[in-house]
């Protein structure tokens, strides 16, 4: 099983899993505007706990191709773009069309709005197509550049220095968004920092890990500290949570990196639920938001009793995005919905079940 790097498994899980926990404690807080000074604190700080979410995922993208791939051909681009961007535009025309009715608006507003300029949680997705083409570009340069320290360095000070002056300088945040024709979280420099981050612990995988396995506390006691630096040296607006900000950027890397450490002591705990989850991984990422708030209508009254709300409406919604792709499953089209990943999950059992009756019948 480790050869098949059970622990990425369990990360993708889990980082499934955070992304869905941020948007329902964003539903909770959001759903509440007469809350309490105290609650309000609370929410805002555990938000921000877990909003490594959406930066973990790309590091989580570039590891893995970086990890499988000494060099790429345009079929890499083409399989995304058929089995990731295609299933975007079918989910997000569904949402649009949902939203169309639900607010009584245009579909044609809706579409515009959420798939054409990404203004919805979707919006992950137009991140992740163009680190795909900047990979495929590195790789026909020389995929040797994702091991490079000064390009690391680079990209931090990049991204550190957009995200800065984007949140900080109103005149520059202005005339960004005058002249920048998609949502602001689109916009691949906010970013950039945290795709070479994936590139280059894929390209140092083995001793990314072992460094993990020996050295766990020296990440956990950093992800403390700059966190405690977040708290304590930057103003906050409590109702306002985003990764798409300079504050965290450090935090975030310690949390995937922290993260991935954890998942290397995982072997096998409930792992057919783990590996199902993160089967549906990118279908769960793309329906949850059509559900959520429908969801939320019942589970609210759980709302006072914050672990329990989460524990429920975590369970409800993975259960319904998985069964809903389970029935589609069977129809192979739908791999333009999901993604090929579930396809993939259902082909391995078959293949192992199949491995197994030969093995009992030679018995």
């Amino acid at each position: 099983m480790k050869k098949n790097k059970i622990e990425l498994v369990y990360l993708r899980t889990f980082t499934c899993m955070i992304i869905i926990v941020t948007h329902l404690l964003t539903q909770l807080t959001l759903e509440n505007e007469h809350i309490d000074q105290n609650s309000l604190k609370f929410l805002y700080y555990l938000r921000n706990l877990i909003i490594f979410g959406t930066p973990a995922f790309i590091m989580l993208s570039q590891l893995l191709t970086t990890l499988s791939y000494k060099q790429v051909n345009i079929q890499y681009l083409i399989k995304r773009f058929k089995y990731i961007f295609i299933p975007y535009l079918i989910m997000g025309t569904f949402y649009s069309y949902s939203e169309a009715l639900y607010t009584a608006s245009s579909f044609k507003h809706q579409f515009l709005e959420n798939v054409i300029l990404g203004q919805w949680y979707g919006y992950f997705i137009l991140i992740i197509m163009q680190f795909f083409i900047l990979s495929y570009i590195i790789y026909k340069i020389n995929h040797k550049l994702f091991n490079s320290k000064v390009l690391l360095i680079a990209s931090f000070i990049v991204q550190q220095t957009f995200l800065y002056f984007f949140n900080s300088h109103e005149q520059f945040h202005d005339a960004f968004l005058h002249y920048y024709p998609l949502s602001e979280n689109t916009f691949i420099l906010g970013w950039i920092f945290y795709f070479f981050v994936g590139g280059f612990i894929g390209y140092n995988y083995q001793a990314i890990l072992s460094f993990l396995q020996n050295y766990i506390v020296i990440v956990i006691t950093l992800a403390a500290i700059a966190y405690i630096v977040f708290i304590t040296a930057y103003p906050h607006d409590y109702w306002n949570v985003t990764s798409f900000t300079d504050t965290l950027t450090v935090f975030n890397v310690l949390m995937f990196l922290l993260l991935l450490g954890i998942c290397i002591h995982f072997n096998e705990l409930m792992y057919n639920s783990v590996a199902i989850v993160s089967a549906f991984s990118f279908f769960i990422y793309l329906l949850h938001p059509i559900i959520l708030e429908s969801l939320f209508k019942y589970t609210s009254i759980f709302e006072r009793h914050t672990v329990v709300f989460l524990a429920i409406s975590l369970l409800l919604v993975l259960g319904i995005c998985i069964g809903v792709g389970t029935f589609l499953k069977e129809f192979k089209i739908f791999r333009f919905v999901m993604g090929k990943q579930p396809y993939n999950y259902y082909m391995n059992i078959k293949q192992t079940n199949k491995t197994i009756d030969r093995d009992k019948q030679s018995v």
